[in-house]
């Protein structure tokens, strides 16, 4: 990955106050021709050029705050509303949603507060300025296609996804014009595999792309595709339409940092969970070309902080190496805390979504248990008859996971119900663990027997009620893509296991 750019050089860059924005969607398109901004901090250096960044972000996956297990505690909502102000402090910058923003995890929508984190996550992102969100299959599982469509939050955007009739669910493009740069983004949702969401019917990026490409209109300045793309579908349309300058896309199975291909259009990807911002700084200069990075990253970063000195030598070379040309520079943001905020709007409203979780989560375990969600017994009633496998199960990390999160580098984990839910045993089940009450903490801290085997309390009295089988389904609600890397079904529980053959 590319090193961070240091703040000190982040709040002298490119131009000065934060721009107005302008978004125009266009259904038909062909004929309207978006209203410019006019032009408030072009560069003093270097007129004849377009300077801007655009903060490109993907498969934030619901997260709201940054989860340390085990990789870096990056990401947050209000620490990436930090960044984008500092961006935004001397640079015009579009900040675009690549799609899978909802969804918390990536495999079910079980949790019982779904539905209201992806309303605040829409909130959030439209509060941060957020210009154009793609939408994908897991944004779709979260909220459904009616709430999808008229729920608060950025301009939604799908060119691929229709009904049976050929008709659009969203825009298929968008506008954005901000000081004197206008750019054209096109959405490319990939195909939702989900049963139930088989009534969508999605066309192909080459499909798509020669439909709506004639649609935009001429006078824009760059045209880019945006969306969760398949690796194949990107790289085959790559060298077929050079008028997209750019295809920015969610990370898929695995992050890969830009590769430039000369004279083709440029593919970006987004890391997941909305850790890093993907930032793209451009200095354009002819629409509908292909951009180029001859000029290197250190006369980049250096021409960042003396852009405005017109004497400076760089100015020159970057003049004479950007005749004609669209030159571009990328650079990973880690939203680490460093960019924690003294005060935050988005950080207050986290913390009232969380509170309100854990009190359902409490009405939820205070429901009378039935012989079909029976209820937690706790691991002190197994320990009465599997002693030997309590032992085992105490020198295993499972055992250790709520001391885990009292050493957590995040401030706060033990109140927060993303990390409750993984580090206790029952969190929002019937007869579970609901508020992190002395009382609770003590009986369903740790990853415990009934987090792998299902509630058992009444077992073995009540002989219908046994344990269940442990499947990778089991492990992945916790040990999920972004969580845990690394984790392999067959060796990760031989770790677990609390059996001692």
């Amino acid at each position: 990955m590319r090193t961070l750019m240091p703040k000190y050089l982040l709040s002298i860059l490119l131009l000065g106050c934060t721009p107005s924005t302008e978004q125009v969607a266009f259904p038909t398109l062909a004929e309207i021709i978006p209203e410019k901004v006019t032009a408030t901090n072009a560069s003093v250096a270097d007129q004849s050029s377009k300077n801007f960044v655009i903060a490109l972000i993907g498969e934030v996956r619901g997260e709201l705050e940054p989860c340390g297990c085990p990789t870096l505690p990056y990401g947050g909502f209000a620490r990436r509303t930090t960044a984008i102000q500092e961006l935004q402090a001397h640079n015009t910058v579009f900040q675009l949603d690549a799609g899978e923003t909802l969804l918390k995890g990536f495999f079910s929508n079980k949790d019982s507060t779904s539905r209201d984190r992806a309303l605040l996550i829409g909130e959030l992102s439209t509060e941060m300025g957020v210009d154009v969100w793609t939408v994908g299959p897991s944004d779709l599982m979260a909220v459904g296609m009616e709430t999808l469509q008229t729920m608060n939050g950025p301009s939604r955007i799908s060119a691929t996804w229709h009904n049976e009739d050929g008709e659009r669910f969203f825009d298929p493009f968008i506008i954005v014009s901000k000081e004197d740069i206008t750019i054209a983004v096109i959405g490319l949702s990939s195909h939702p595999t989900d049963p139930r969401l088989q009534y969508i019917e999605t066309k192909s990026a080459k499909e798509t792309l020669e439909n709506v490409l004639p649609q935009i209109p001429s006078t824009v300045d760059m045209i880019i595709a945006l969306g969760s793309m398949d690796d194949e579908d990107v790289l085959g349309v790559q060298t077929m339409f050079p008028e997209v300058s750019l295809f920015l896309t969610t990370e898929g199975a695995i992050y890969e940092e830009p590769t430039h291909t000369p004279n083709l259009s440029q593919i970006i990807e987004a890391p997941k969970q909305g850790r890093f911002i993907q930032s793209i700084y451009i200095r354009h200069t002819t629409p509908r070309k292909a951009l180029n990075n001859t000029f290197s990253e250190t006369d980049w970063r250096t021409w960042l902080m003396v852009k405005n000195e017109s004497t400076h030598p760089l100015q020159k070379k970057i003049e004479q190496i950007g005749t004609g040309n669209n030159l571009y520079f990328t650079d990973l943001i880690p939203l680490s805390s460093s960019y924690d905020p003294k005060e935050s709007m988005a950080q207050d409203k986290i913390a009232q979504f969380a509170k309100a979780k854990i009190k359902a989560s409490q009405k939820i375990a205070e429901q009378p248990t039935t012989p079909t969600e029976p209820g937690f017994a706790a691991s002190g009633r197994c320990a009465q008859c599997h002693s030997a496998e309590m032992a085992k199960w105490s020198f295993s990390k499972h055992s250790r996971a709520w001391e885990s999160l009292l050493k957590h580098p995040v401030e706060g984990s033990t109140q927060n119900p993303d990390c409750i839910g993984c580090h206790t045993t029952g969190f929002g089940q019937v007869g579970g663990f609901g508020e992190p009450t002395v009382t609770n903490i003590r009986k369903y801290k740790a990853v415990q027997c009934e987090a792998c085997h299902g509630p058992l309390k009444g077992h073995p009295n009540d002989q219908s009620i046994q344990a269940t089988p442990i499947t990778s389904e089991t492990c992945i609600g916790c040990h999920d893509d972004a969580n845990s890397p690394n984790f392999d079904f067959d060796s990760y529980l031989q770790q677990a296991t609390c059996q001692s053959k």
